[in-house]
């Protein structure tokens, strides 16, 4: 076995003292580099590598804890061992001192050979263990930024919107990577199918389970499309893959609901996960949908289990209604006082929302009001996703624009075209366009590079409201960690504060857009950002021709 090298620094001001440690460590595996003053040492510091310092502490005009101090201003953890041979005090005042920095040791001068070098053996241990596992902590933790990335990959756009319907979701792992899997696939004919699972721990393995599942679901769409499936059978065929294919002896719950949108028609069945929450626009209410007895083996216990179609649970859809799924990292969310998120608190949150859910998200609108009312310590992954029909209204518009300059510009032709065609008033679609290309395009100049979450795109709507404004609602979505819990600013100038600079490179944008709007709000829900802009128009509809 190769013995270890020690590159050691020596300081002492006797030359006698210096000639003894170099005699105790004349070695193959020791280099050894003497130093007779403090700033000697301090410039072969500099120079070259060392693995432990011997350190005296008299040293003339500047003592060892001076050098120690100047020492620190590079290198917080390479070990110091003090030599010494000053009596301490009744009050252990010298080896208190020495013991103020974590990585400093005291030796008697009067030592043995054999202790010199099990204690320089001790230090240098330590501090190369510690070395080690902080560039592995390091390298982990790049790893799981990748891991983070791949998963973003392999996840639905955080908002879909297309002809039939309108989805968004909120996902937040409890540290970098979720063990939580969610997917959306188009079935065509207006049919959609949305997986929602929990994989049972946390960490690593479960998010590799979810990475499998996620590839697993994306091979299974053309079978899907082909057969019609009802929700049991996709349970069979996932319950079959993860039992034969995958190892570990893991499992998870799951739903598989499908969405027929021109029938107005949804079929679920649920293997041992939460059900689906309708939030009920025309009631006014929200409400678990009922399953009965149905349901409840997880996918993985057994792989003899058949999921059976009367397990299916079938539910009329109404044109406004918002159908809410979960993982159990929502209710499991708790307060100061350890109390879980209960499910009657859960639906009247739900049903004082959706007044504001018109167009927000309810997920985010859900997970913030839950953090302002104190659920704030996180114990598991956390998945919210809502589904409703795609909205329809003759005096608002809705698009998700993806953030290229192309998508940019066609999506803000297509809202100044909305404005003119029902206002007959050329200037103020003009004013809207400036206005949301100057924003947008701001957003993808300084900000998409530094928040990966951006490049999924935005979402935005612009509604008239007569007799003379236009509202304008932009969303985009950051990483949680990006910013802390609600916050709300009071004007305009205060909410382009950080942006002032950005913008100013382009010379213009910031004083554009404070011109055009007469009044700007921002508001953060979670990780969800919503700027909402106030056009007033110079005179009503009802006089425009």
């Amino acid at each position: 076995m190769t013995k270890q090298t020690y590159n050691v620094l020596a300081v002492d001001d006797e030359k006698f003292s210096l000639v003894l440690l170099q005699s105790c460590l004349r070695s193959e595996n020791y280099n050894v580099i003497t130093c007779d003053n403090a700033l000697q040492a301090v410039k072969e510091f500099k120079t070259h590598d060392f693995d432990v310092i011997l350190l005296d502490v008299m040293l003339g005009s500047i003592d060892g804890f001076e050098v120690r101090k100047l020492i620190r201003e590079y290198d917080q953890k390479i070990p110091i061992i003090f030599l010494t041979s000053l009596l301490d005090d009744i009050n252990s005042s010298l080896i208190n001192r020495i013991s103020e920095d974590q990585y400093s040791y005291y030796l008697n001068k009067s030592f043995q050979k054999k202790q010199l070098i099990e204690k320089i053996e001790h230090a240098v241990r330590v501090y190369r263990e510690e070395s080690d596992a902080a560039r592995f902590y390091k390298q982990l933790n790049v790893d799981l930024l990748l891991a983070r990335e791949v998963q973003q990959v392999l996840l639905p756009p955080w908002c879909s919107l297309n002809e039939h319907m309108l989805t968004t979701y909120l996902y937040e792992p409890r540290f970098r990577i979720s063990g939580d899997s969610l997917d959306l696939v188009e079935l065509g004919s207006g049919r959609y199918l949305l997986f929602l699972a929990d994989i049972a721990g946390h960490g690593i393995q479960s998010a590799l389970y979810m990475s499998a599942i996620q590839s697993f679901l994306k091979t299974l769409r053309l079978e899907m499309l082909e057969q019609a499936w009802l929700p049991n059978l996709i349970l069979n065929r996932i319950n079959q893959f993860f039992c034969n294919d995958l190892s570990g002896g893991s499992y998870m719950t799951c739903l598989v609901a499908i969405f027929d949108f021109p029938n107005r028609r949804l079929v679920f069945q649920s293997a041992g996960h939460p059900g689906l929450i309708c939030c009920s626009q025309h009631e006014q209410r929200a409400y678990e949908i009922d399953m009965g007895d149905k349901g409840g083996i997880p996918i993985g216990w057994f792989a003899h289990t058949e999921y059976q179609e009367e397990d299916n649970v079938y539910y009329d859809l109404a044109p406004d209604d918002i159908i809410l799924g979960y993982t159990d990292g929502l209710i499991d969310l708790k307060n100061e006082y350890e109390e879980t998120v209960a499910t009657p608190l859960l639906l009247n949150l739900l049903t004082s929302l959706m007044e504001k859910s018109i167009f927000l998200p309810l997920p985010y609108l859900l997970r913030s009001a839950l953090d302002q009312i104190g659920y704030d310590v996180v114990s598991d992954d956390v998945c919210i996703v809502e589904v409703r029909t795609a909205p329809k209204n003759e005096d608002s518009l809705l698009q998700l624009i993806n953030l290229t300059k192309g998508d940019v510009s066609r999506g803000v032709e297509h809202f100044g075209r909305f404005v003119e065609e029902r206002t007959h008033n050329d200037e103020l679609a003009t004013r809207v366009e400036l206005l949301l290309s100057e924003f947008i395009n701001n957003v993808i100049e300084h900000e998409c590079a530094n928040r990966p979450s951006l490049r999924s795109g935005i979402s935005v709507q612009v509604c008239l409201r007569e007799p003379d404004s236009v509202h304008i609602t932009v969303l985009d979505r950051e990483l949680k960690n990006e910013h802390g819990g609600l916050q709300l600013a009071k004007d305009a100038a205060e909410i382009f504060e950080e942006q002032n600079q950005a913008m100013a490179s382009s010379g213009r944008g910031l004083a554009i857009i404070r011109t055009i709007s007469s009044n700007i709000m921002r508001k953060h829900y979670n990780g969800l950002n919503q700027t909402d802009f106030l056009i007033r128009s110079d005179r009503p509809w009802s006089t425009q021709g």
